[in-house]
């Protein structure tokens, strides 16, 4: 249901008074409301029942939802940053997307729910957040579930940017925070049990006190010394395998051998969560290469050959790739912050193969912070949900590229040209290029 701003106005105004503890106040009670994409920045909405309310792409920046009931909301790319959720119900909540920088949900509830169909309305939430990758039963194409169905739905922070967020005592046993920014995050004594980290992004972030038994950071961007904590002894971690030298070598010939003979001879190169941090890589030839989840931190990756290559959830920050060839390739979730791509190739590759394919690169959800793009190719890649904060992208060349979520702050765009990208839901871009 969508409430009229006339019925909305009177709801706040009478909140207000409960919240001033007024004669005539009563609490908010909006729940399954529709108010997606509504401007309710600095409002006080603390105790009020938005229980399923769709409050999807809602601007709530400084808002305060302190004890609110949230569960089974909808707040996907909602602007939540400054937002005080401290002690809201927030089970089986989804943010996905959301922009929650500073805010605070300390000693909130971010548990999974439980939901026993027996209304349409609820049905109608399941299937929502089953499209997002959510809920644990069967898929999207599955037919209808009858009623008294239970459904487990997980707290879905996946991609959110919660950079100095407050997660101090806040209970998100199975949460999934999959490729989330948690930079500076605090999550002092959070109880995060078979929470999901993977690819996430956690320099800085505190997890002292933290009970991480079963939670998953594999492939999460973590500070060196914050892998010696007590506290991940029980996590589930990636592992990274060292190659020497003469090892990698070695591999890169095999590969080399693959490529000419069309597969014939040698051997693919599966170089998947290797530590190869600092190696000197100009030059390489690993065109289709194996590397989803690879360290490699300040590796030297000018002039690589690494079209089609599967770079998922790498780490390539500080990396150098001026020049690189990286058309066509998987990037989905890599970090490059601080890394130098002047020059490179993220175009498409094209009329591959005997259907004549194109082959688009696809950098969705990517970590460029601070990245130098200065005369590279990004014509049609897909860099959906993008973070290009402080990046340099003098002279890029991205015509065509899908940019929706995308986030531009304090980048640097002269002479960039945009020419028919998708740009819905952007951040940070300025009017005028």
């Amino acid at each position: 249901m969508r409430l009229s701003p006339e019925a909305l106005e009177a709801v706040m105004q009478l909140h207000e008074r409960f919240l001033a503890h007024k004669p005539g106040g009563r609490r908010a009670l909006l729940s399954y409301n529709d108010l997606s994409t509504l401007d309710l920045a600095a409002c006080d909405l603390s105790d009020a029942d938005l229980t399923a309310v769709r409050l999807r792409g809602a601007k709530l920046a400084a808002a305060t939802l302190r004890g609110a009931q949230l569960s089974l909301a909808d707040l996907r790319h909602a602007e939540l940053d400054g937002a005080d959720m401290t002690r809201a119900d927030l089970r089986g909540g989804c943010f996905r997307g959301a922009a929650m920088n500073h805010s605070l949900l300390v000693r909130a509830d971010l548990r999974e729910a439980t939901v026993v169909l027996h209304d349409p309305r609820q049905a109608q939430i399941v299937r929502s957040f089953r499209d997002s990758g959510e809920a644990t039963a069967v898929s999207g194409d599955a037919p209808p579930l009858p009623q008294g169905t239970s459904i487990s739905l997980r707290a879905d922070f996946a991609d959110a940017a919660m950079r100095g967020s407050s997660l101090e005592g806040a209970d998100a046993r199975r949460a999934n925070f999959t490729g989330s920014i948690l930079e500076g995050a605090n999550f002092a004594q959070a109880k995060l049990g078979g929470a999901i980290f993977h690819s996430a992004v956690l320099t800085g972030a505190n997890l002292r006190g933290a009970d991480l038994e079963g939670a998953d950071v594999s492939d999460a961007i973590l500070d060196p010394e914050a892998l010696e904590l007590a506290e991940l002894k029980k996590a589930i971690t990636s592992r990274y395998a060292a190659r020497s030298e003469e090892d990698l070598a070695a591999a890169l010939k095999q590969h080399a051998l693959w490529l000419d003979s069309q597969g014939q001879k040698g051997t693919r190169a599966l170089l998947a969560k290797l530590d190869l941090s600092d190696r000197q890589l100009a030059g390489a030839r690993l065109v289709m290469a194996l590397m989803p989840g690879t360290r490699l931190r300040r590796a030297n990756l000018d002039h690589a050959l690494l079209a089609m290559a599967d770079l998922t959830s790498a780490d390539l920050r500080q990396a150098l790739l001026n020049e690189a060839d990286l058309r066509g390739a998987t990037l989905r979730r890599a970090c490059f912050n601080a890394a130098n791509l002047a020059g490179a190739k993220l175009g498409p590759l094209l009329d591959v193969g005997t259907h004549h394919t194109d082959f688009p690169a696809n950098c969705e959800r990517a970590r460029f912070v601070g990245a130098s793009f200065a005369g590279a190719n990004l014509r049609r890649a897909n860099l959906v949900g993008a973070d290009f904060s402080r990046a340099d992208l003098t002279g890029a060349q991205l015509q065509e590229a899908r940019l929706d979520d995308c986030t531009f702050t304090g980048a640097i765009l002269t002479d960039a040209n945009l020419d028919g990208a998708r740009l819905l839901r952007v951040k940070g871009l300025p009017q005028k290029r």
